[in-house]
């Protein structure tokens, strides 16, 4: 009897976390901001081994009122702040390069979504609650060559 009481006590804890755990990053299906475009352009240094990335940039996106606020983005397994800049919204996300033979890209850690090459996800708090909406069809412009590495702003 204690084991058959164990076994549901631990089934309630198992289905608990993961319905919590699901739900967590449940993406908006309309998010409450304006958006007219996004484009990345992929950036390299020049350093041996050094990095590289992409810098996403989301023209006129703002939230549609007050009490959002836009915090980051997820892109192909990496995060990074959203900053605003010259009238739009800017992440800079880095890859760092290994030390192993080759340098090959490396990425750390868990990554949330499911995303394909062209899509990204932005997280914003509305009412003190943390929402993602998946933004699609990102654009891709020219690659830069930084020989000194990315400028900090």
């Amino acid at each position: 009897m204690k084991a058959l009481k164990f076994q549901i006590t631990l089934l309630v804890i198992i289905v608990c976390i993961c319905s919590c755990t699901s739900s967590k990053y449940t993406l908006q299906k309309q998010a409450p901001i304006q958006l007219t475009q996004t484009y990345l352009q992929h950036w390299t240094t020049g350093v041996a081994i050094g990095s590289s990335g992409v810098n996403l940039y989301f023209a006129n996106l703002y939230p549609n009122h007050e009490g959002i606020t836009l915090d980051s983005v997820y892109f192909r397994q990496m995060k990074g702040k959203l900053k605003p800049i010259k009238g739009q919204y800017f992440s800079r996300l880095t890859r760092m390069l290994s030390n192993k033979e080759g340098n090959a890209l490396t990425t750390n850690g868990y990554f949330p979504f499911d995303l394909n090459n062209r899509e990204c996800v932005i997280s914003y708090t509305e009412e003190g609650t943390t929402k993602y909406y998946k933004v699609s069809n990102i654009k891709e412009k020219e690659g830069v060559y930084y020989p000194d590495g990315p400028p900090n702003n």
